[in-house]
């Protein structure tokens, strides 16, 4: 039998579409904040906004009188008539989010608009009034949301832990900060400062306080028609990752077309992005989604080409070997006037009386395809390495080492071998638990990386992380990292602490993220090898674990064995 849901169960089920985290509260009510003019907005948090998010604005207000209607489903002061869902240009527009946050928390909300002598002050449970009454109160607005989802706890015992609940709120209020230079942003958890910004210049200015000074950011924008798009695009080294910003007309969301657009062109879009894009009201429609976090282009064609386009320039940018006015392209250096990243320093070879004397293989040591079998039941092998019986022939045309083996004929791809010997060294060291290293010049940690270093401090400091004064002290002393910046090192390490959250596996995958990025010190294919830098290559190689193939998977030595050639000569 069909029957009409009561009012306080689809009331519920409403606010459970736009309010699904503490994360939501934060970006519907900044929202209303920058809609009510706020160049000032401060939020406060318990258990990761769980418990208790406060946030307070120097807006415009609400009056005494409107308090109780501003609790009321669809009640807004954004539009008037239907022909105004055509042409949203507010953040806000429904009605629906003070409602929703109201029917599934204890809400208090105290209020003065501009002009007005004194303020108001309202609470309300679950949706349910129970005061409303003058008080004196500062210009502006302060909402004040305890006990979220109390009265469903099927929904609150789905949210995440209060550190991984507040790095959203992180997220957000970061994001809403970039494209809004002109607003003071401060966040705290339990009294304690989480990030605090002031106001900026410009867009570029807010870049640089999230991204930091350490890489290279590129800019890159274009016009069509009354379609406006700009781009900044910081390659990031941790790789494999694409996170994409997008702002429509202000609004933050997501869209499938733009992301195509910066992807679908080269393999090394890999990095941050953060897309502005600008064009007339009525040439999107932003009421799709219930939490507004997805938009409908009515050309979305051409949005894709304008992407598409600024993206190729960043990409030419960084490929371009001409450093000139020339290769600008219209973009500039990179915020801030920045250099590029110096290049890798060249890895440095022991002599050969050095290597002669490596550390001999570990007793556990077992076959591998450097060393024969002693004996026909395969003997153990020889307890230090000798390059006797593997001559060294030379290199190919192309970089590739060649060795003639007693019974192969090997080939080495020396950037896929260093690559194997730099992660077992770090892996090694992982598992020897790294000092630490201090750092001669402290290095100030960019705004955005604080905030989220903060959530993690405790984490951090068992990984060799000390961060003071937010500049990075000293970092993990591990082998093989080269030029890898302690910033990049503490990214890998933030990365990989939030993507692992079972604690016993989490150290593992944040030496593995950061054994990846210094892989890039890996020796480049072509580089010309004396005799004794080959021979000690190899030495290290076989005394690798896993010395088959590099980290990525891709091998690193061809075998072609002597018969198989006596067979191919038909000797």
């Amino acid at each position: 039998m069909i029957k009409k849901l009561a009012a306080d169960i689809s009331m519920r089920i409403a606010a459970g579409e736009v309010i699904e985290r503490p994360s939501s509260l934060a970006k519907e009510l900044i929202e209303n904040s920058l809609d009510a003019g706020a160049r000032s907005i401060s939020i406060q948090t318990e258990q990761g906004g769980k418990n208790s998010f406060v946030i307070e604005d120097d807006g415009c207000g609400i009056a005494f009188e409107e308090l109780p209607l501003a609790l009321e489903r669809y009640a807004t002061s954004k539009i008037s008539d239907i022909e105004d869902l055509e042409r949203i240009s507010t953040l806000g527009y429904r009605g629906e989010a003070l409602a929703s946050i109201a029917a599934v928390s204890r809400m208090e909300i105290r209020s003065r608009a501009r002009g007005a002598e004194s303020g108001g002050v309202i609470r309300c449970e679950a949706g349910e009034i129970t005061l409303h009454s003058e008080t004196p109160a500062k210009s502006g607005t302060r909402v004040q949301i305890d006990d979220l989802f109390f009265n469903l706890p099927a929904r609150r015992k789905f949210l995440k832990t209060s550190s991984a609940e507040l790095r959203r709120i992180v997220q957000i209020v970061n994001d809403y900060a970039l494209i809004h230079p002109e607003v003071a942003f401060r966040l705290s958890e339990e009294n304690r400062k989480i990030l605090e910004y002031g106001n900026a210049e410009s867009v570029d200015e807010c870049l640089l306080r999230r991204w930091g000074r350490q890489t290279r950011i590129y800019r890159s924008q274009a016009q069509s028609g009354a379609l406006s798009v700009r781009i900044w695009w910081n390659p990031a080294p941790d790789s494999r990752r694409i996170a994409v910003t997008l702002f429509v007309n202000g609004r933050r969301v997501q869209d499938a077309a733009v992301r195509a657009a910066i992807v679908s062109q080269d393999a090394a879009s890999y990095g941050e992005w953060l897309v502005l894009i600008e064009l007339p009201a009525q040439e999107v429609d932003v009421n799709i989604h219930p939490t507004k976090e997805e938009i409908r282009f009515r050309r979305s064609g051409d949005v894709f080409k304008t992407v598409y386009d600024c993206a190729k320039a960043l990409f030419a940018q960084r490929l371009s070997i001409n450093t000139g006015p020339a290769a600008a392209c219209g973009a500039q250096r990179g915020a801030g006037g920045l250099p590029p990243q110096s290049a890798p320093q060249e890895w440095s070879f022991y002599k050969k009386e050095r290597w002669r004397a490596a550390t001999p293989l570990s007793p556990a040591a077992v076959e591998n395809i450097f060393t024969p079998a002693a004996g026909a039941e395969g003997a153990a092998i020889a307890s230090e390495f000798t390059i006797e019986g593997k001559n060294y022939i030379g290199q190919s045309a192309r970089g590739f080492l060649i060795f003639d083996f007693p019974d192969a004929l090997c080939i080495i791809d020396p950037h896929a071998a260093h690559e194997r010997i730099l992660y077992e060294e770090i892996c090694a060291a992982f598992s020897e638990n790294a000092a630490l290293q201090q750092l001669t010049l402290p290095q100030e940690v960019p705004q955005a990386v604080a905030a989220e270093a903060e959530l993690y401090r405790g984490e951090l400091e068992k990984l060799g992380f000390l961060i003071k004064e937010g500049k990075v002290t000293a970092v993990p002393a591990i082998k093989g990292k080269g030029h890898l910046s302690p910033i990049d090192m503490l990214r890998s390490a933030l990365r990989g602490i939030e993507t692992e959250s079972d604690p016993a596996k989490r150290d593992r995958e944040v030496w593995w993220r950061m054994a990846r990025l210094a892989c890039r010190d890996a020796v480049k294919l072509g580089r010309r090898f004396e005799r004794e830098e080959a021979e000690e290559l190899l030495a290290r190689l076989e005394r690798c674990e896993t010395p088959y193939t590099c980290p990525h998977g891709r091998p690193t030595v061809f075998l072609i064995e002597n018969k198989k050639l006596f067979e191919w000569f038909e000797r």
